[in-house]
């Protein structure tokens, strides 16, 4: 149940982002209005090209991977050669390549990629698309992704109630946990079909001066990022995926863990920037009318790369195309995507489909139990994670807390102070008025960031009517909630006073808005996972603007002459006091309730369900929760009174 003041200023965190990316398309398009010449194209061209090279941070390849073929099956419109192939050491990737009948001189390629069906390769509309781009010429690869198909990673292990059977609750999962490694995973999802490039274009029957991508949702993704990524393709069709991230924002839709690329909003980049990163190349644009994915969006992206496509003198070869119909790669699509392929491959036109029922379904599988987890020998995604858990933890050296304090600073780009926030005296309100434990709190709202407000809950034990103004005292205890500030401040005492601090997404200012799952905040595309996802792409995390939110409260409290500042935290709160008392010299000591053990234990977790929104980018390169712990203890700084797992609905 939610009190009258729960979520109250969570609407302001929507409007940050949506505020940030309307400046950034503002500056952006300043930017591109400003591009008069073919070089000033060229140019810009070449500057995002390289931007999202950096974003996408991917292993070198080397060479044609490792392949087996496990069987063949004769269609009607081709032959298909059921695939293995391994895009890291042992890590395997079930595939079907389509090769044309009756080919007498190398032909066009297409890479096709598979949106978010349970069944990867083997859906209905991917094996039309591709098998009719066989029958019609194009030697046609198409894969399964991780957590699809026969690429299941959570069949074999206890707790896998929450992620298995859905692939994208696999995708989340897998990427919060290889973020802690400095990994993303949608460059592990890009470098497996890259790696599926380097084999199909080995191919005897490729004409290595056609080659073709597309893909339908997760797959439209991929098609944006991989064509935006590699020189070989000459041609893209991603449908059901590209709009603008600002439609996507205003929107509240929260995308999969590998559509959100880190950084890129940062450098300036939006999602028409993907389409342009080796423009002219012919790229078809493909969306439905009534797609979650904003048809608005993909109009305006497209209005705003033609004209880059203009002054590179190929302003034909930038198509775009909506769909009649709900998101998918539907009819009308497809005979899309083939008009366009045929085209630019100098092919006849397509006409008819490919006959599935020509085929049984069962034939297709290219292991021997329908998953590559029963492989005996081969890794599955957590392997190679655990994997570069411990190579990371045995090259770094512990740290003291000065040097954690310069990590946090100059690595990681945390705040290590902010002005002194203008404060708001908000109405005293009263929490569990049903019960013995009801108590009263003051109220006040700190700006802490522009158009948000911190709400700070001020509980005294000789409080009867609460504050008006902020007092001054001796001392007081900072709290982070877990959750809420007003249900958890009945269970912790200080000394003096206490004041709760509902850092941004969480109590009262909790987002009641996004993909909104009642009391699961911690559900896979809630607020907390969406708001993360969005600063993650401006370059930080929620935890780089709560940690601002909780330097803003002391700066606060510190301009009120209150001169002994104390932290405590609970659950995901314990984090980010934890982060605060380390860059904060103010603060005299930190105390945790059911806090984490480790990074290394979330990462390694068969599933953990700690929030991305906790989980810093690359913090097992430099130190672990440990080694902090310790360097606290060692200053006098750190009490710790419990510890919470890695299934933490069983502790809260």
């Amino acid at each position: 149940m939610y009190d009258q003041h729960n979520g109250i200023y969570g609407a302001l965190l929507q409007e940050y982002n949506v505020s940030r990316i309307r400046q950034l398309n503002r500056e952006r398009d300043a930017k591109l209005d400003s591009l008069q010449t073919r070089e000033d194209a060229l140019a810009y061209v070449a500057d995002v090209r390289a931007k999202i090279a950096r974003s996408f941070a991917m292993p070198e390849r080397s060479g044609i991977p490792q392949v087996e073929i496990t069987g063949t099956v004769d269609t009607p419109e081709c032959r298909i050669e059921k695939l293995i192939y391994e895009s890291r050491p042992g890590f395997p990737v079930t595939a079907h390549l389509m090769i044309p009948k009756n080919l007498t001189a190398p032909a066009p390629a297409c890479l096709f990629l598979c949106g978010h069906s349970a069944n990867g390769k083997n859906g209905d509309a991917y094996q039309i698309g591709a098998r009719t781009l066989a029958a019609n010429g194009f030697v046609t690869l198409i894969i399964d992704p991780i957590a699809q198909g026969e690429r299941y990673q959570f069949t074999k292990i206890q707790n896998n109630q929450t992620v298995h059977g859905n692939c994208t609750r696999e995708h989340n999962m897998l990427g919060k946990q290889m973020w802690l490694c400095d990994e993303f995973f949608g460059s592990w999802r890009a470098h497996d079909a890259l790696c599926g490039l380097d084999y199909l274009l080995s191919r005897p029957e490729v004409d290595t001066s056609k080659v073709a991508v597309t893909g339908n949702s997760g797959g439209g993704t991929m098609t944006t990022f991989v064509q935006a990524l590699d020189p070989r393709f000459t041609m893209a069709a991603p449908s059901c995926y590209v709009t603008s991230w600002q439609r996507n924002f205003e929107n509240e839709l929260p995308a999969d863990v590998e559509q959100m690329p880190p950084g890129l909003l940062a450098d300036g980049c939006e999602m028409g920037d993907l389409i342009l990163a080796y423009a002219p190349r012919p790229v078809l644009i493909l969306g439905q009318k009534n797609d979650f994915f904003d048809p608005r969006g993909l109009k305006e992206t497209y209005e705003k790369c033609r004209k880059v496509y203009k002054l590179l003198g190929a302003e034909e070869n930038l198509q775009y195309f909506i769909g009649p119909v709900n998101h998918g790669y539907s009819i009308e699509n497809r005979f899309a995507m083939y008009g366009f392929f045929s085209k630019h491959a100098q092919l006849p036109a397509v006409t008819v489909e490919a006959d599935l029922s020509a085929v049984n379904a069962a034939d297709l599988i290219c292991t021997a139990t329908g998953q590559t987890a029963d492989i005996p020998g081969k890794k599955l995604v957590r392997d190679l994670i655990a994997e570069k858990v411990d190579a990371l933890a045995a090259s770094r050296k512990k740290l003291s807390l000065p040097e954690l304090k310069t990590l946090f600073a100059d690595v990681m780009k945390y705040p290590v102070s902010v002005p002194v926030p203008y404060c708001r005296n908000l109405r005293p309100c009263s929490a569990n008025a049903d019960n013995s434990s009801r108590f009263y709190f003051s109220r006040f709202g700190l700006e802490t960031d522009p158009g948000i407000i911190t709400p700070v809950l001020l509980k005294s034990a000789d409080m009867q009517n609460g504050f008006y103004h902020f007092p001054t005292v001796d001392e007081i205890t900072l709290y982070i909630p877990h959750l809420a500030s007003d249900k958890e401040l009945c269970n912790i005492t200080a000394s003096r006073m206490v004041a709760g601090v509902d850092i941004r997404g969480v109590g009262e200012a909790l987002p009641l808005n996004c993909d909104f799952y009642g009391d699961n905040f911690f559900h896979a595309y809630g607020s907390d996972y969406h708001y993360n996802s969005c600063s993650i792409m401006f370059g930080q995390s929620l935890l780089h603007e709560r940690l601002r939110d909780i330097l803003g409260v002391v700066a606060y409290v510190k301009s009120r002459d209150i001169r002994t500042i104390r932290i405590a935290g609970r659950g995901q709160g314990a984090i980010a006091a934890l982060f605060a008392a380390v860059i904060c010299d103010d603060i005299t000591s930190v105390k945790l309730y059911d806090a984490p053990e480790s990074f290394e234990s979330m990462a390694t977790a068969d599933v953990t369900l700690w929030p991305h929104a906790v989980m810093p980018r690359g913090i097992l390169r430099y130190t672990d929760l440990p080694d902090i712990y310790d360097a606290l203890r060692a200053n006098g700084k750190l009490e710790i009174v419990n510890f919470a797992d890695n299934l933490i609905h069983q502790v809260f």
